[in-house]
Formats: structure tokens, C-alpha cells, sequence
């Protein structure tokens, strides 16, 4: 249970500093010395790349998992075609 609360705090924790560090950066960028339309290109530009950033990283985690999910279900049929298959056949020799 404390290991989970302190999971939880620790998700809390990283969520807060990014979004301290966003709000931060984008505070930087409309205070910058640059005109108005360069600064929304530039927020522009800085947005999209997070965008395609994000966009590549859930490729990456989705494909990740379907791995595994392949892996578990690969590994739990082989589980149970040992397990049922030999307790099927173990009974059938009892009886």
C-alpha cells in the first residue's frame, strides 16, 4: 500500500515539474524580445515538434506492447498445452 502511494507521488511529482517546465518555457517565449508573430511561430513550430515527438513515442510504447502481448500469449499457450495436456493425461491413467 505505501509502495503504491509513494508510486503515486512520484507520478505526481514528475507531472508538476512538467508542467512548471511548460509553463515556464512558454512564459519565456511570450516575454522573449521577439516580435508577436515570430514568438507564435515559434510556439507554433516548438508545438508541432512535440506533437510528432509524441506521436512517435506512442508508436514505439504501442508496438512495444504488442510484443509482449505477444510474448504472454505465447508463453500461456505453451503453459497450458504442458499443464492441461499432462493433468488430461495424468487422469486419464488414474482412473
Amino acid at each position: 500500500m505505501k509502495a503504491n502511494r509513494q508510486r503515486g507521488g512520484m507520478g505526481l511529482a514528475v507531472a508538476a515539474f512538467t508542467v512548471g517546465a511548460t509553463a515556464g518555457s512558454i512564459i519565456a517565449l511570450l516575454f522573449a524580445p521577439a516580435s508577436g508573430r515570430m514568438t507564435r511561430k515559434r510556439l507554433t513550430l516548438e508545438m508541432q515538434k512535440l506533437q510528432r515527438a509524441g506521436a512517435r513515442r506512442l508508436g514505439q510504447t504501442t508496438k512495444l506492447l504488442a510484443n509482449k502481448v505477444g510474448q504472454a500469449r505465447e508463453a500461456a499457450s505453451e503453459w497450458v498445452a504442458e499443464h492441461v495436456t499432462n493433468s488430461k493425461h495424468l487422469a486419464h491413467h488414474r482412473a
